[in-house]
């Protein structure tokens, strides 16, 4: 239901909800200290500087900038629909794991995203036929997720890196499931929000591999120019996909 429908009780809980689960997940979880680490340098996580990165990068901008929107905008379907493929990967990627640890903040997840949907009357988006160039660029990056996220969610060997009880090496790999999640949405919407925060993070671990290729988690130095370059061209392509056709209502 748009938030202009709802009731004013609502929409305060709602904004209010979405505010503190921002605050929660985008800060007391480590979303932006985590990406803060390799930006002071910190020494002490330099092997893990993409793994903390990524976990930042899930939490504070996938998943914590939909909030953010809906805390002033309650109900809207594009940021409670990434909510919801940011919680999917989460849990696809502690099943694939079997990390229970991360189930259990996989669950967490969804309960801000149920709490938030009830609260916003949230019926779900209408599909819509995905757009030519984006789902091109979603199923280009398919293999090439599960490529990276493979050996991320069996870390068998290397020591883990740990956040609030939780691995990092899986996490990753939810992180890739997401981000490919997120160009999907944006095909079937043409939403800004997620082929944005899918391009930012994109660009993001990209760049950030291209200058440190052996670190853990990393694309290496082909593979992040790669990873750059597409998430550039999300953006592009949701820009040319929005002129030809307004973006769904919501």
């Amino acid at each position: 239901m748009p938030a202009e429908t709802m009731s004013r009780s609502r929409r305060v809980a709602a904004a209010v909800v979405a505010a503190l689960a921002a605050v929660f997940w985008g800060f007391f979880w480590f979303g932006l200290i985590d990406l803060l680490v390799v930006v002071v340098q910190d020494e002490e996580f330099h092997q893990d500087y993409l793994l903390e990165s990524g976990w930042g990068l899930l939490y504070l901008v996938l998943f914590a900038v939909p909030l953010v929107l809906l805390a002033f905008r309650p109900g809207r379907s594009v940021a409670l629909a990434q909510l919801a493929v940011v919680t999917m990967a989460v849990l696809a990627g502690a099943a694939w794991a079997g990390a229970l640890p991360q189930l259990w903040n996989g669950l967490g997840l969804a309960l801000t995203v149920g709490l938030l949907a009830a609260l916003g009357r949230w019926r779900g988006l209408r599909p819509r036929r995905p757009d030519v160039v984006l789902a091109a660029l979603a199923a280009v990056a398919l293999p090439a997720a599960i490529a990276y996220a493979e050996p991320l969610a069996r870390n068998a060997t290397v020591t883990e890196d740990i956040t609030n009880g939780v691995s990092h090496w899986p996490m990753q790999a939810s992180l890739a499931l997401a981000v490919l999640g997120l160009a999907g949405l944006a095909a079937v919407t043409r939403g800004r929000l997620p082929a944005w925060t899918a391009a930012f993070t994109a660009v993001w671990l990209g760049v950030e591999s291209i200058v440190y290729p052996d670190l853990h988690g990393s694309l290496g130095t082909v593979g992040g120019a790669l990873a750059a370059l597409w998430g550039v061209l999300v953006v592009v392509g949701v820009e040319l996909a929005r002129r030809r056709e307004p973006a769904q209502p919501g």
